[in-house]
């Protein structure tokens, strides 16, 4: 324990020393991971928690200024309270941003064209991923930082979402699309909602998964069932696109959103472990190259046939990227798309900053109030502490469980298929 804490101070005199670069930050990290103690430490269970509560209680805390100013300022001043909002939204996701980057150690590796690097952050987009692992979203938020647009991402979510404490919450108080899964009421809220985005201050990424769940044996196989009853080319490495919520996005956003950016996101597991967010929070670096093209949003033809026709043909074409990548480790190896080079795109610091600052915050009021409890000498709030504890453990846990693959929703089960 003694060499753990000398470890831990020289590692701190270390950063004192690097100062005002993010290749300081990068410098302090890669140092930090060389030291054989501190990758013990973070394996602990009580730095888990503290983890999982630090986000808890921030995220309540945030949500209470979240409301506050929805039903004070937003009413009379939308920008202002979009622009404040960026900040507390940001302040809640780049925890889980520091997980990714700082805690576990995991990098990304960018492929895309000169123009599209260019305009990253500068302009409203819609973005069309892939969702074949248990982390690519979260890979996806890290792309959305380093480009400036993290605390304006938006996504389509179940209606069910808005009702979870912290992430819900503060998705429900920033514009966040919650759906029902029925398409005439959802129709009608994306129509209305998407509206919200165009008179935002800053660029708005938004989020939209087209294959509708994540991929796994069992729906790929029924997806390809669907494609054949229906004529539609057939997949290897993703889902059939669901093309009424995509064309319901492109009629909508035209005049608006002026892109779609096209996200096929791999993973390089022998420059890191399998992906998946239980590996992360035990320090397990995880190594993401990502390929992004920049599409005019004005190509989508107009009319909903032509629409689902460059739906699925743009599928078919992440499909060749994606299975090149697997099979050889590059997207275009097997295929004639174009050939980007790889991008820097170096790490922030303020998600550590921000955890720190958090961090820091919590730990203090949690230690006064379990010596307050325990001094107390009754039995009574002894177990209560006790019980937090355990709670914030199964929590913990519980929360990891529901991004685990074999937990998505059941795609193929039930026909839920009949209709495209």
């Amino acid at each position: 324990m003694s060499a753990c804490v000398r470890s831990a101070g020289r590692v701190h005199h270390q950063l004192i020393l690097l100062l005002g670069t993010t290749q300081a930050y990068e410098s302090y990290r890669d140092r930090m991971w060389e030291l054989e103690d501190f990758t013990e430490i973070r394996r602990w269970y009580a730095l888990h928690l503290l983890l999982c509560v630090t986000f808890f209680i921030s995220g309540v805390i945030i949500n209470a200024v979240q409301f506050l100013l929805y039903v004070t300022l937003r009413p009379f001043n939308k920008s202002l309270y979009c622009t404040l909002n960026y900040y507390l939204i940001y302040s809640l996701m780049s925890q889980v941003l520091f997980l990714a980057e700082w805690w576990s150690g995991s990098e990304i590796r960018v492929f895309t064209s000169d123009e599209a690097y260019q305009m990253w952050g500068k302009e409203h987009a819609l973005i069309i991923m892939n969702h074949t692992y248990e982390v690519d979203w979260l890979m996806g938020w890290i792309v959305a930082d380093r480009s400036h647009t993290l605390g304006s991402a938006k996504v389509f979510v179940k209606k069910m979402m808005q009702y979870v404490p912290t992430i819900g919450w503060a998705w429900r108080l920033s514009d966040i699309i919650f759906l029902n899964r029925n398409w005439q009421e959802d129709k009608t809220i994306m129509q209305t909602q998407i509206k919200e985005f165009f008179d935002y201050p800053y660029p708005v990424w938004m989020l939209l998964f087209a294959e509708g769940t994540r991929f796994t044996p069992a729906k790929h196989e029924a997806s390809m069932e669907f494609a054949r009853k229906r004529g539609l080319p057939e997949l290897k490495r993703h889902l059939i696109p669901r093309t009424r919520g995509f064309i319901q996005c492109a009629q909508s956003l035209k005049g608006n959103f002026p892109v779609i950016y096209d996200v096929t996101v791999g993973f390089n597991t022998k420059e890191g472990e399998e992906p998946s967010l239980q590996n992360m929070l035990r320090g397990r670096k995880v190594m993401s190259e990502i390929y992004i093209r920049r599409l005019p949003l004005d190509e989508v033809p107009d009319d909903d046939e032509g629409a689902s026709k460059y739906l699925h043909e743009l599928y078919r074409s992440k499909d060749q990227l994606l299975d090149s990548y697997i099979n050889t480790g590059s997207f275009t190896e097997e295929n004639d798309l174009p050939k980007y080079s790889s991008r820097a795109m170096p790490r922030r610091p303020y998600s550590l900053l921000n955890m720190i600052g958090w961090a820091s915050f919590v730990l203090s009021q949690i230690l006064r109030f379990y010596y307050n409890l325990i001094t107390s000498g009754s039995l009574i709030s002894i177990s209560f502490a006790v019980g937090i504890v355990i709670f914030a453990y199964l929590g913990l846990y519980k929360m990891i469980g529901l991004t685990k693959i074999d937990k998505g929703s059941q795609y193929g089960s039930t026909d839920t298929n009949k209709k495209d």
